[in-house]
């Protein structure tokens, strides 16, 4: 044989052991479908997604549901501020206008605020990942961040 052929067979058998490998794994529709919607959120498809998670890659997003609970103690003391201030209204010690106002600010608020609860759905818990593609598909969501932010640009 020829040097050139001795090469090329080399070549060949190098390639032959670095070839990738297939591992078949089954899944049942339910299954196949949760991990079709994970790989869509991090623009991967199913095969790849599943690649990384088995080799123990953290996939980002994690998206995450629970609400913040400082959301939640903020409401409350705007509830218990807002009592408080009736209260003070009614003793006659505020002004209804200055009632009105605050009640005006307290719903402008609290209209912001339940935009950024919903948006915090797409928020990993750590505050570094957004997941996008989930909030992209959120067009009522797209709509109030608009509003909110056009109206505080004002």
């Amino acid at each position: 044989m020829s040097d050139y052929l001795v090469e090329e067979e080399l070549k060949m058998t190098n390639q032959s052991h670095r070839k990738a490998k297939t591992i078949n794994i089954n899944l049942t529709e339910e299954e196949y479908q949760k991990v079709k919607t994970l790989a869509e959120d991090r623009n991967l498809n199913p095969t790849a997604y599943t690649r990384l998670a088995a080799l123990g890659n953290r996939i980002r997003p994690t998206v995450v549901y629970p609400v913040d609970e400082r959301i939640n103690m903020l409401e409350r003391e705007n509830k218990d501020l807002k009592m408080q201030f009736k209260a003070d209204y009614d003793r006659g010690e505020v002004s209804k206008e200055d009632l009105e106002n605050l009640e005006e600010q307290y719903y402008e608020a609290a209209t912001y605020m339940a935009t950024f609860k919903r948006f915090l759905q797409y928020v990993n818990n750590d505050g570094e990942y957004i997941n996008l593609n989930g909030y992209k598909r959120d067009e009522e969501l797209k709509e109030e961040v608009r509003n909110a932010i056009q109206n505080l640009l004002r």
